[in-house]
């Protein structure tokens, strides 16, 4: 497959306009055109934003797609700012590129080639250039693809590039959108942002830790369970412009109503998927990597050495906690203390990702010998997640509930600890706990750190001898295997993405009907 791509795309680069300035970038007048695409190719791009969290499942979903499809092309777009980090010995930083498996990589610009910082470029400035360069840059890749002979016939976009089916629909190329968090988060949103907003904010602000939601085909949700998104009130707040973006990416949803493809499966979110009538929810999932994908990556990746699978090696089955908070937000030195002497306090062994200049890292400092190795643990800066899930030496993993991750361990069989931080992981933790039992939750003080004690006492829960702890693994066991089961051949998940790749030549665009919208309480 690699060598279809070779001789007719590299090298190549972006147009000479990417350092102009938005005005500048206004998508050229077309007429949508239909496209002669009985006799053409299977072509997917998938465009996602720079981000390590969006990259990695869009990658992986694309892999599985090439799978099903032996015969059909594949593209991955990211923003430049991404693409360079994936691919740093590039000549060029929007130079493409072609992995082993035959994937092309096209960047397109979103403004911000040397990456986003809020610090430096302000988020007033974000969203507006990021859709009008990314508008005109991503047209120019299809543009660029149809005229070498390899035309796009559908696009699949991930959530934060909203504005993606406006260039699909200029080209007459079909879109679907990839929804890489769970689907109760996507009925929570569309619930929001479809005349439940004020009963949504208000539950997920209110002090009584029993308050609850009830949305249309979703059970009740407590205000701990919801996406921290919801609960912003004002401009002013720090992550007003996710939630502006998110209202972008809905309105545009109500306009073209695509097919939408979700990173879950149907036994872990049978209701949620139903639950918006107004909208075909697919389930895809778990979309994890394997031992032979070429979508392992990960935009911080450090070289290692390997280390902690040796030291892994050394350990009894199910004796290790596995720790790490990913790698968007910093965790606060307080944290990271309390962290520390809770996993002591344990008296078991841990392995601890802890990144490079955040607060883990400088509470760290000083207890280590030249590997990384404390009397009782070890601390990387990077670790293959994949790996160190699947070696039965692991019996913990303290996460913060990010979805990718938390997919990972389901299908690894590894119990959890969550610690959910923002965004989506609220509602990821609830599925953990209360939806599948496969792990506990951590409760945070009133300054939403989760004190040494409170570690202490959920690792145990899963970690001990007890009746709490035997159910937990045993559930663990289940959810691994009916996720398993979801992507194996045949499975649900399986066949609902095979359904989908051969649709290529009936437009996911089409309009559904509207359904009605159901009463909805907070109690």
């Amino acid at each position: 497959m690699a060598d279809m791509f070779t001789d007719t795309f590299l090298p190549r680069r972006l147009p000479s306009t990417l350092g102009s300035t938005p005005e500048n970038h206004a998508v050229p007048s077309q007429k949508p055109r239909s496209m002669e695409r009985s006799s053409a190719t299977p072509h997917f791009l998938f465009v996602t934003t720079p981000m390590q969290g969006h990259i990695n499942p869009a990658r992986r979903l694309a892999a599985r797609v090439m799978a099903s499809m032996p015969g059909a092309r594949v593209t991955f777009s990211t923003a430049v700012g991404g693409h360079r980090l994936m691919f740093p010995s590039l000549a060029s930083p929007d130079e493409e590129t072609v992995d082993d498996a035959g994937v092309l990589y096209v960047p397109y610009s979103d403004g911000f080639d040397e990456g986003f910082r809020p610090e430096v470029h302000g988020t007033d400035t974000y969203k507006e250039r990021a859709r009008a360069v990314g508008r005109e840059t991503l047209s120019a890749v299809v543009a660029g693809l149809a005229a070498r002979g390899r035309p796009v016939t559908c696009m699949v976009y991930a959530f934060l590039v909203g504005w993606a089916p406006h260039v699909a629909r200029a080209h007459g190329i079909p879109a679907a959108l990839y929804w890489i968090q769970p689907a109760a988060v996507f009925a929570v949103y569309y619930h929001y942002f479809h005349g439940h907003e004020a009963l949504i904010a208000s539950c997920a602000n209110d002090a009584d830790p029993d308050a609850a939601v009830e949305l249309p085909g979703l059970p009740p949700l407590r205000s701990s369970a919801l996406p921290s998104v919801v609960s912003i009130t004002s401009p002013e707040h720090p992550h007003y412009l996710l939630l502006d973006m998110m209202r972008d990416l809905f309105l545009v949803l109500d306009e073209y109503k695509p097919k939408v493809l979700v990173n879950t499966f149907d036994a872990l979110e049978p209701d949620a998927l139903r639950a918006v009538a107004q909208f075909e929810l697919v389930a895809v999932g778990p979309v994890v990597p394997d031992e032979a994908s070429p979508s392992r990556s990960d935009l911080f990746r450090r070289d290692d050495g390997k280390g902690y699978m040796e030291w892994l090696d050394t350990k009894p089955a199910r004796s290790v906690v596995y720790v790490s908070f990913g790698s968007f937000l910093s965790m606060s030195e307080r944290q990271a203390e309390e962290t520390r002497r809770g996993l002591e306090a344990t008296g078991r062994p841990y392995l601890w990702v802890a990144r490079k200049g955040a607060g883990e890292c400088a509470t760290l400092d000083g207890g280590d010998d030249d590997n990384g190795v404390r009397a009782q643990g070890v601390v990387v800066e990077w670790c293959d997640q994949v790996k160190v899930l699947s070696h039965p030496a692991v019996g913990c993993f303290v996460t913060h509930c990010g979805w990718n991750s938390t997919l990972e361990s389901v299908t690894s069989g590894v119990p959890m600890v969550a610690v959910p931080q923002w965004t989506d992981q609220p509602t990821v933790a609830w599925l953990v706990e209360a939806r599948m039992g496969v792990g506990v939750r951590a409760r945070a003080d009133d300054e939403g750190a989760v004190d040494r004690g409170e570690l202490q006492r959920c690792v145990e829960t899963i970690m001990g001898d007890g009746e709490a702890a035997l159910g937990i693994r045993a559930q663990a066991d289940l959810w691994r295997g009916r996720a398993e089961e979801a992507i194996a051949g045949g499975g649900t998940s399986e066949r609902n993405l095979r359904a989908f790749a051969s649709e290529l030549c009936s437009d996911v665009n089409g309009t559904r009907g509207d359904g009605v919208r159901a009463a909805a309480t907070c109690t």
